[in-house]
């Protein structure tokens, strides 16, 4: 655990800390695609906010142009008499405000992955340069969700990226896999499945989906701090708290993905 996040001055146990964060965690996995899809590198620590990247030429001189990494922060506050009462006699905590902002911060997360920041001047899965895309026919008959990604497929394959691939959809595009074939009790599901090897419900994609050659040598995402909750200090008859993480996308090989438009 970070020490910067000052866990060790709140006035409560570790059993209180393992509450709060095994409540972040599992409400962010409700929300989190983009780790599902691509690899994980780190964390690093709070203290990292850069990471190498290419390097190019400049005048006589050569330099690494850095991967900057995007701090997500937010606060929330939690009653004193809940936690009193939770570690005096085993009362349940209102927690809402944990699950809130994990949530929240999730959200953050997806967004920056696959849509970029105009703010920090960062591209995401869905718009980087270099990306290939396909155009999206009418799913509303059952085998054309199939035929699309085979066709993404087809587009990464002649390009040279050979898989295995990975695939996150919308969530209305997802779900309309749950149907069946006319014929057998194959869903589109089942056959897509076996086209990728992991396929993910993915809330922060709007529309269509991404199809990403698996591999860190393509894309990753870069964790400084991962998700973690830290202590503030009491304001009126509350605590305040903070939930933070540092991140930001490692796009090696654009040419590695293709999105469904």
């Amino acid at each position: 655990m970070s020490k910067y996040l000052h866990r060790e001055d709140a006035p409560w146990g570790d059993d209180v800390w393992e509450l709060l964060d095994k409540t972040a965690i599992n409400a962010a996995k409700t929300q989190l695609s983009a780790r599902k899809i691509l690899n994980v590198m780190g964390p690093y620590g709070l203290g990292q906010k850069s990471l190498p990247g290419k390097e190019r030429e400049v005048g006589e001189f050569r330099v690494s142009e850095g991967l900057r990494l995007a701090k997500i922060h937010r606060v929330f506050t939690l009653p004193v008499t809940d936690i009193a009462a939770y570690e005096a006699n085993g009362l349940p905590m209102d927690l809402s405000n944990v699950a809130t902002v994990a949530l929240e911060a999730a959200r953050m997360e997806d967004d920056l992955i696959f849509n970029g920041s105009e703010d920090l001047g960062t591209e995401g899965l869905l718009d980087a340069e270099g990306i290939h895309s396909v155009d999206l026919n009418d799913w509303d008959d059952v085998g054309m969700a199939a035929s699309d990604i085979i066709n993404a497929v087809t587009t990464l394959d002649e390009a040279g990226f050979h898989g295995p691939y990975n695939l996150a959809l919308a969530p209305k595009n997802y779900n309309l896999l749950y149907r069946r074939y006319e014929r057998g009790q194959m869903t589109e599901l089942d056959h897509v499945s076996k086209i990728v090897a992991r396929l993910v419900k993915a809330p922060g994609i709007e529309k269509g989906g991404v199809v990403v050659n698996d591999g860190p040598q393509y894309a990753s995402i870069a964790l400084g701090q991962d998700l973690m909750t830290g202590f503030i200090g009491p304001v009126g008859t509350d605590y305040e708290l903070s939930m933070s993480e540092s991140i930001a996308l490692r796009l090696l090989q654009p040419k590695a993905i293709c999105v469904l438009k």
